[in-house]
């Protein structure tokens, strides 16, 4: 997957990753969250961000046919957020069960454990598992090697 990402607006403690996305249907205002869920891990939330109520949202669908920029995008801001703190991990899932399947679909086409500094991990049944393809998962942890 060779997309280009989106600019990013990244907020001076790399938790807060603000952009565009630009397609079909308009301009979206996107925002990747990092937020403290325990210990050091972190919860990654892809969001729909309203300026002018200020509010967020992951249940909204914006269907602007530019999937592959935002996964790449937000892609870029994990390796910005793993590369600024290396200890920490984050944890994802989809807000439904669908975006779930879809990100396993994306971290498919794009991870080989062998050739990044990335370690993801898959959650079945309350066990973590060394991600793999064709392994419905039900969350997601990645990490920097060490």
């Amino acid at each position: 997957m060779n997309y280009k990402p989106y600019a990013l607006d990244i907020n001076k403690d790399h938790t807060r990753f603000q952009f565009q996305s630009v397609g079909k249907r308009g301009v979206f205002e996107k925002v990747i969250l990092f937020q403290l869920l325990a210990d050091d891990v972190y919860n990654l939330a892809l969001l729909d961000y309203n300026p002018t109520s200020q509010e967020y949202s992951d249940l909204s669908v914006t269907n602007n046919g530019d999937m592959a920029e935002i996964f790449a995008t937000a892609i870029t801001a994990v390796t910005a957020f793993l590369n600024q703190y290396r200890n920490r991990k984050i944890y994802f899932e989809g807000s439904t069960s669908p975006r779930t399947r879809l990100y396993q679909i994306v971290i498919n086409k794009i991870y080989n454990s062998d050739n990044q500094d990335l370690i993801i991990l898959g959650l079945r049944n309350r066990e973590w598992y060394p991600f793999e393809p064709n392994i419905n998962f039900e969350g997601f942890l990645i990490k920097k090697k060490i």
